[in-house]
């Protein structure tokens, strides 16, 4: 990780070298009703970095996630981004971080350039045709723009997902499960994009049943288990054994 530094804020002018954190949460809780899903997860999400997140099903992982990119709100705790509470940047936040859930959010009658474009339009994307193809070309699916989405493969729908997501150039991207669906190429190509993405300065946060995959990338391991952040460590070294004895653990 390369972290950024920022100008100091007491009046000094100099430079430190401590990092702004892209997204950060602070005593973050989620409640439905009586039931607690989470409570108290505090965390900080640097650029290049990659966050793999772990925890047993209905340990709230897409929960989290939702909170993360503004689908959902916290019971309790702050959520920020590049230092500035998510009440107070909203915009901001949703310009910046790119979600892929396992909802496609897509219309299967239009074609891959008709999607992209109306997403494009609501966040008034500039020179979007341009943007448009350049993303299209990105993921593989130029030459299958012109046909109807209900016509793709599962692959390439995930292609055309993965470019909804990167189409307003975010700084973040949050992904939960995002290799359902691609073939064993295609996983090889998600991998060298992650990679180039969290080297221009991007951050990534993932989730995923195929811990080889999601280790082989992070920096960083979250795990979730019984309501808490049990851990926040280091990813070198492990292996999806250890990350599954965690899960295991009483």
């Amino acid at each position: 990780m390369k972290p950024i530094p920022y100008r100091a804020t007491n009046g000094t002018g100099q430079k430190t070298s401590v990092p702004i954190p892209l997204l950060s949460t602070e005593q973050v809780s989620k409640r439905f009703g009586y039931r607690t899903i989470f409570q108290q997860v505090t965390f900080d999400l640097f650029p290049e970095e990659f966050i793999l997140l772990i925890g047993n099903n209905g340990t709230g992982k897409s929960t989290l996630f939702r909170l993360l990119c503004s689908l959902s709100h916290p019971s309790s705790g702050t959520l920020r981004f590049n230092s500035c509470p998510y009440r107070e940047c909203l915009p901001e936040v949703r310009r910046n971080i790119g979600f892929l859930g396992h909802e496609s959010r897509l219309y299967p009658d239009l074609s891959a350039m008709e999607n992209l474009h109306i997403f494009g339009t609501l966040y008034n994307i500039p020179e979007l045709e341009q943007r448009i193809n350049s993303v299209l070309d990105e993921v593989g699916l130029v030459m299958a723009k012109t046909l109807p989405v209900r016509t793709y493969s599962s692959g390439m729908t995930k292609r055309l997902m993965i470019a909804h997501m990167i189409l307003i150039q975010p700084k973040v991207l949050l992904l939960d499960e995002p290799y359902t669906g691609l073939d064993p190429s295609s996983v090889e190509w998600f991998q060298t994009h992650l990679k180039q993405f969290r080297k221009s300065g991007g951050a990534i946060m993932l989730i995923t049943h195929q811990l080889d995959l999601g280790l082989e990338l992070a920096d960083r391991v979250l795990v979730l288990h019984q309501q808490h952040l049990l851990r926040d460590i280091p990813a070198i070294g492990l292996t999806p054994e250890t990350c599954s004895g965690w899960l295991n653990a009483p």
